[in-house]
């Protein structure tokens, strides 16, 4: 059952270099990650989380849905310390959110705003421990609203409100960006490979102080040599995020402290988290 990390990534370059192949000679199709693209990913998945939504009791039971094994019936194999382990997936995003959760309380913030709110698990969970915070998601498919709507009313949670947003179109929260507020994506930039760049922009532009970026930086390391050579041709494979560091620290380091932890987690081993946290100076 166990893994090494080279013997992981090995196994996911041959795949990245059969999909390259296939798109260099036209044989597959290369995603162009745009809104309507998201639509079809997600419409499914949540449609599906929303029809079953009786049978996650709690909001841990709700945030804990991950199983076992992919969609395609494989083992589900995850990153926890650069090393590659089985059946942790759950436990790895629980670990990123305790990450998320240390960051917003050193912050001490009146609303919290996620980019890309998804589902919802991540807000339902904080919005049931601390209620003196009001906490807001922003999420381009309705379906994943409605879900996570239905899962607030649910667990009778109120201190929380999911909204229908294209983070492109700035001026519809932009207000909602204030001096006392924490902002933080997981895993959403990386779905808008070209215009992540417009949110962030709003970020500089606001008074928000504190945000925690939680995205697939690219950050090479040796002892990760397949595995990393494999995330990057998923990059380009795949339509996925690139640049992220490079435009914070040319565009936001005259306004914001920049700090980037390469955090060695991932639910995918080859899409692993790093954490880019930017204060304010």
């Amino acid at each position: 059952m166990p893994k090494s990390i080279n013997q992981h990534g090995l196994y996911r370059l041959k795949i990245e270099l059969k999909n390259f192949i296939k798109q260099l000679f036209f044989l597959q199709s290369k995603p162009t990650r745009n809104s309507e693209l998201i639509y079809d990913i997600y419409h499914k998945i949540r449609e599906e989380k929303l029809q079953k939504l009786n049978n996650f009791k709690t909001p841990e039971d709700y945030f804990s849905d991950i199983t076992f094994l992919t969609t395609d019936g494989k083992l589900r194999y995850s990153l926890l310390n650069n090393k590659i382990v089985f059946g942790k997936a759950n436990f790895i995003n629980f670990k990123i959110i305790e990450i998320i959760e240390g960051i917003m309380n050193d912050s001490n913030p009146s609303n919290v705003i996620e980019l890309g709110s998804g589902g919802g698990k991540n807000l339902l969970w904080f919005a049931s421990r601390y209620k003196n915070i009001n906490f807001i998601g922003l999420e381009l498919s309705p379906i994943s609203v409605d879900l996570a709507r239905a899962a607030a009313k649910k667990y009778n949670i109120k201190n929380i409100n999911f909204q229908v947003c294209d983070l492109t179109k700035i001026e519809t929260y932009e207000h909602l960006l204030t001096e006392t507020t924490f902002v933080y994506s997981h895993h959403t930039l990386e779905e808008m490979p070209r215009i992540y760049k417009l949110p962030l922009r709003a970020l500089k532009n606001s008074s928000v102080k504190l945000i925690a970026l939680l995205e697939p930086v690219y950050m090479f390391k040796f002892s990760r040599l397949f595995l990393d050579i494999s995330k990057r041709l998923r990059i380009k494979n795949r339509d996925r995020l690139i640049g992220l560091k490079r435009f914070c620290k040319k565009n936001l380091s005259k306004v914001f402290y920049i700090e980037i932890v390469d955090l060695g987690l991932a639910v995918k081993p080859e899409n692993s988290t790093t954490l880019v946290i930017l204060k304010r100076k």
